[in-house]
C-alpha cells in the first residue's frame, strides 16, 4: 500500500514538472547565447550566393543560417551527390555585400585544387570562416 502511494505521488510531482516546462516551452530566451534571427532578404541573398556555387541549387537543403561577425552570414548546405542521395551538411560562409560565397574545403579539395583560382577562392573561405564564423 505504502509503494503504491509513493508511487501516485511522484507521478503527481512528474506531472508537474511536465507542466512548468510546457508552459515555458515556447518562451524564447537569449540566454543560450544564440544569434538573432537573420533576416529574410539577407538569408535570401546569401542562399543565392552559394546556390551559384552548387551543381544542384534547387535541392539544396540549407541550416544554421545566422548572422556571423562583420556582416558575414554562416550556415550550413546539404545537397545531392551524383547519385542524388544527400551526404551530410556542409559548413558555408558568404558575403553579400562584396557578392562572394563558398563552402568550407575539407583536406582533399584543399590538397587538390583544380586551378590557382579554385586554391584562392578556397582560402578566402577559409579565412572569412575562422573570422567571423568560428567560435
Amino acid at each position: 500500500m505504502m509503494g503504491w502511494r509513493l508511487a501516485r505521488a511522484g507521478l503527481a510531482a512528474g506531472s508537474g514538472l511536465w507542466l512548468l516546462a510546457a508552459g515555458t516551452a515556447g518562451a524564447q530566451d537569449r540566454l543560450d547565447g544564440a544569434a538573432p534571427a537573420l533576416p529574410a532578404e539577407v538569408a535570401r541573398r546569401a542562399t543565392d550566393l552559394v546556390g551559384r556555387g552548387l551543381k544542384a541549387p534547387d535541392a539544396a537543403r540549407y541550416g544554421r543560417l545566422r548572422m556571423g561577425r562583420g556582416g558575414i552570414v554562416c550556415g550550413t548546405v546539404e545537397t545531392p551527390n551524383r547519385m542524388g542521395q544527400y551526404t551530410g551538411p556542409r559548413a558555408f560562409v558568404a558575403d553579400p555585400d562584396a557578392g562572394f560565397a563558398g563552402l568550407v574545403p575539407d583536406a582533399p579539395e584543399l590538397r587538390h585544387p583544380a586551378s590557382p583560382a579554385d586554391y584562392a577562392a578556397m582560402q578566402r573561405t577559409l579565412t572569412l570562416f575562422s573570422a567571423h564564423c568560428a567560435d
